[in-house]
């Protein structure tokens, strides 16, 4: 079992949050998970919907009496497939008081995950937001800590500190530690943001986790619904930030068998075949990057007001920019994975789906040559249409595929609209447009505007 400890003095970093959705992103993908809540404060029960007043015991009975008749079996809550919760609650705090002077005190987490090892294959621990005994005790069971860090000045600032402070706690616990920084809560349209990230990868180059965690409001919305974000929303932006991580901490997927002739092929040229993945890779990356930040829109910065015509048109540019860099690196990776096959002797296939396609089904709204494309996600659904002020409310069908996207295209004069999508008879907002207003029956139409 794979232990990884959350650990950030500062508050306001995201720390619970990531705790609970990293645990849900590795369960989602199969990994057997254990989260374990070390902070007195409980959140990570009040973030998964697990009522205070129903926990009777928790991570405080196992730590106190260790070798005792309870053990993390009897207190684990089962969140979800392959997602197993390890609470906290007040009485926690009282722990490093109870156990001063003991011998052993900072071995107690570690001698319970020793004993359930076997059950799971990653345990994430949500550490207080200070160093003490219950963070000394997430060190000591981790074999790796991951600092999350708020793409903010204060952040940046003590971040040094923390790792050193990091450093001596770990020689302090006598182990080897992997050491990684997690940036969070990253808003591309701010400039100190953008700055803030691009200091953390020029000042600690490897230890900056290629994953970040953007700000996204999906994130709080499972939070105060009690879900982890691979049940509040899996097509938004915080999922695959979050699968990102997963992945990138679970490690390169391994290979797929391959047949005699291709294995000894492999075997002939290994450094070649290894420049080639990596070269595949790099383009890869920097196309879904790419496409993420064109589907989640690149919004006018914050200092700029919204009114001003000539940064819309600035705005509508960068896009466009934006999506015909997609396609160029599109067709570089194409070409790279030919090269890649041709050098293994394999047969240059098709991909399904090249990323310059998927580029042309991102979800949401957007303009185009014909008027402005709505394109929904919605699977099971059996029908969907769009209605608003641009067609007296009248719900127009829209064109459904394969894959569960509901397309539709309207040809709308410039200025404001309002509309709302209609799924199998259920109005709604359009859970891909950010932009929304409420209307005089207190719900949300969503609002785009031609420019």
């Amino acid at each position: 079992m794979r232990t990884i400890a959350l650990i950030n003095q500062k508050g306001g970093c995201g720390k619970t949050t990531c705790s609970i959705n990293l645990a849900a992103c590795l369960a989602h993908m199969g990994q057997r998970t254990l989260l374990v809540d070390m902070d007195p404060q409980g959140h990570c029960a009040v973030g998964l919907a697990v009522p205070d007043q129903q926990i009777e015991r928790s991570i405080y009975d196992i730590l106190r009496a260790p070798g005792g008749t309870a053990t993390l079996k009897d207190i684990t809550w089962q969140i979800a497939s392959n997602f197993d919760l390890a609470p906290a609650t007040i009485t926690l705090a009282a722990l490093e008081t109870e156990l001063h002077g003991l011998a052993g005190r900072q071995d107690r987490l570690s001698d319970a995950l020793s004993r359930v090892a076997a059950d799971y294959d990653f345990c994430i621990v949500d550490c207080p937001p200070n160093v003490g005994l219950l963070t000394f005790n997430a060190m000591r069971a981790s074999s790796d800590v991951l600092i999350p860090v708020e793409t903010g000045y204060f952040s940046l600032h003590g971040l040094a500190k923390q790792l050193e402070l990091l450093e001596q706690l770990r020689k302090q616990c006598r182990q080897e530690l992997r050491i990684r920084i997690l940036a969070t809560l990253y808003d591309i349209r701010t400039k100190l943001a953008r700055e803030v990230l691009a200091e953390l990868r020029d000042g600690f180059g490897e230890l900056l986790m290629e994953a970040t965690i953007n700000f996204n409001t999906k994130l709080k919305e499972a939070a105060s619904f009690g879900q982890p974000i691979t049940e509040y929303d899996p097509a938004s932006k915080g999922f695959k930030d979050f699968q990102k991580l997963a992945r990138e901490l679970i490690g390169p997927a391994p290979r797929m068998s391959l047949d005699v002739t291709r294995a000894v092929v492999a075997m002939e040229a290994p450094r070649e075949a290894a420049s080639l993945e990596s070269r595949i890779a790099l383009a890869q990356s920097t196309v879904e990057e790419t496409l993420e930040a064109v589907q989640e829109g690149i919004e006018l910065p914050e200092e700029l007001s919204p009114n001003d015509a000539p940064m819309r048109r600035s705005h509508r540019s960068m896009t466009q920019d934006l999506t015909a860099q997609a396609n160029i690196l599109s067709r570089k990776a194409d070409e790279v994975r030919a090269v890649a096959q041709r050098g293994l002797g394999l047969a240059v296939t098709p991909r399904e789906q090249t990323f310059g396609q998927k580029l042309e089904a991102f979800y949401g709204v957007r303009q185009v040559a014909d008027g402005l494309m709505f394109v929904a996600h919605f699977p099971h659904a059996r029908s969907v249409a769009i209605a608003g002020d641009f067609n007296n409310w009248s719900p127009l069908h829209m064109s459904g595929g394969d894959d569960d996207t509901f397309q539709a295209v309207v040809n709308l004069r410039p200025g404001k609209y309002r509309y709302r999508l209609v799924v199998d008879g259920r109005w709604q907002a359009d859970p891909h447009n950010r932009h929304a207003e409420t209307n005089p029956f207190g719900e949300l139409d969503s609002v785009v505007e031609v420019v």
